[in-house]
């Protein structure tokens, strides 16, 4: 017993091996195959039968439109983000977060508009191809469509044609099935659905074009059989159709037989599918069909490769994305440091900002400021911004809302002048008295004044016998730089950080 058992474990592990040795072989071989694709398209690799080819050809046809509605579509989330940051810089009343938004909202405005004019070009690219490959499925299904027509039986075959012929009609079409089913297109082998892997991606080499003369091959060979009225005499040596005709009872003498019968036979083995080279050689960056010239427009196939081609190109251009906005990739634009400087008054002493031994502490500040990772940016500058809740004055006493909801309507523009106006009265309330109003302190605080009527004003004191003006309020006075512009003299103290970026927010 002991001895079946330990054959037994044995026997077990022997199996278990051998299902993980053909776990591996099997993964190793699926590697290997894909590596080894002979298009690029491991879908397309398995393409056999017109039917495939025609179905393969309005998927590639709907990869290309869906790429080409994204392409289209890039600019709009950079801009409806910027909309958002915009609202939020005006909103914000610390000046140096209210700045980084400010730089935020330009700098994704920018970008989507960088993106407009690719997006345009490539949407224009993929769509192109898109309509070829929709054009080249439409035809290939009809062609099929055709093979499939049968003929009906004409009781009245012979028609008079002149004085020296005669017609041979043959009865009308009648579509009995259809050639390319669902289950038709699918793969042979597996029943799955073959579908697009590389059209509109990296590593396609070449597409699937059968040619003019294999697709010549879906037309059967069509052959009429006469049946006369009695019986035909067998010449097989008269090659003279003529008289084997007349040989056959009732063909000749009027009375009608029993019509003709047509047969429609492949003769030529089935059309196979081609694969055309997409690029020059082994260059994936060098379109074998680069260019049309007018006599090549009358070529379906030099057509499709280059609307191919320059679909691929299109859908692997680069454009910029919300998600590549981060602090890492903020730090280092240069146009992003330049505004961060300008607004930050521990950098605005920094004279080029093309200098990198400049702006080490600029650009860690930037990438700090910003939130450090991609993760915190996501939220405190984008989750955390967009469902803030505002007040603002609008067409009621107040309104109240989030940024997000707010920030893609045009009554965006009554809430960002009532921020700009609330913090340029707050901004005015802090700044220091102007002369006029150091005057009328002055005024206030004469020496003959009475002691009480002194000492009521904070500005005054009774001193020696006399009303003076405080000493704090005199040095104050005397620190102040008068600034005057037309009619309006304002004295400064310390000017807000603020205003130096309010063209920003």
């Amino acid at each position: 017993a002991k001895r079946r058992q330990m054959g037994q474990k044995r026997a077990n592990m022997f199996t278990n091996w051998s299902a993980i040795t053909i776990s591996i072989l099997a993964l190793a071989m699926h590697n290997s195959a894909t590596a080894s694709s002979n298009t690029g398209d491991e879908g397309q690799d398995k393409i056999t039968t017109p039917c495939q080819e025609a179905a393969f050809a309005l998927k590639i046809a709907d990869a290309y439109e869906r790429l080409a509605r994204e392409k289209a579509d890039t600019p709009n989330p950079l801009q409806e983000q910027a909309a958002k940051w915009t609202l939020a810089a005006a909103h914000e009343p610390d000046t140096e977060k209210a700045a980084l938004l400010a730089i935020l909202a330009q700098f994704t405005t920018a970008s989507a508009f960088s993106n407009l004019n690719s997006a345009t070009d490539s949407s224009a690219r993929l769509m192109t191809a898109a309509k070829r490959w929709r054009e080249r499925g439409a035809l290939l299904l009809g062609r099929l469509k055709q093979s499939s027509l049968t003929r009906s039986n004409d009781d009245n075959p012979f028609q008079f044609g002149s004085t020296t012929s005669f017609k041979l009609r043959t009865g009308p079409a009648t579509d009995k099935k259809t050639e390319c089913t669902e289950q038709l297109q699918k793969d042979a082998t597996t029943a799955a659905v073959l579908t697009p892997q590389a059209y509109g991606k990296s590593g396609l080499k070449k597409l699937v074009y059968s040619t003019d003369a294999e697709l010549a091959k879906l037309t059967k060979t069509v052959t009429a059989t006469v049946t006369a009225g009695a019986t035909c005499v067998d010449t097989p040596t008269n090659n003279n159709w003529g008289q084997q005709i007349g040989s056959c009872s009732g063909v000749g003498s009027g009375t009608r037989g029993g019509g003709v019968t047509i047969q429609e036979t492949t003769t030529s083995p089935p059309p196979k599918p081609a694969m055309q080279d997409i690029y020059s050689g082994d260059t994936p960056t060098k379109c074998k069909q680069g260019s049309l010239e007018e006599n090549d427009k009358s070529d379906p196939l030099k057509v499709m490769l280059h609307a191919t081609c320059q679909a691929q190109e299109a859908a692997g251009a680069e454009t910029a994305t919300l998600d590549a906005i981060n602090p890492d990739s903020l730090s280092e634009d240069p146009n992003v440091i330049a505004a961060v400087r300008n607004s930050h008054p521990n950098f605005m002493q920094i004279a080029y900002t093309t200098k990198d031994s400049d702006i080490k502490e600029l650009k860690k500040y930037i990438k700090a400021a910003y939130g450090k990772d991609a993760n915190k940016f996501k939220t405190e500058f984008i989750d955390n911004i967009n469902k803030k809740s505002i007040s603002y004055r609008g067409h009621k006493a107040t309104e109240k809302t989030t940024i997000g909801d707010l920030a893609l309507k045009a009554e965006a523009a009554a809430a960002i002048a009532y921020f700009q106006r609330k913090k340029f009265l707050a901004a005015a309330a802090s700044l220091p008295a102007t002369k006029q109003e150091e005057s009328e302190a002055k005024d206030k605080c004469k020496p003959d004044t009475d002691e009480n009527k002194c000492t009521s004003d904070k500005k005054c004191e009774y001193k020696d016998g006399k009303c003076k003006l405080k000493e704090g309020v005199k040095a104050e006075n005397d620190a102040k730089t008068t600034n005057t512009t037309g009619s309006i003299s304002l004295t400064i103290k310390k000017a807000p950080l603020w205003l130096a970026v309010l063209s920003l927010g």
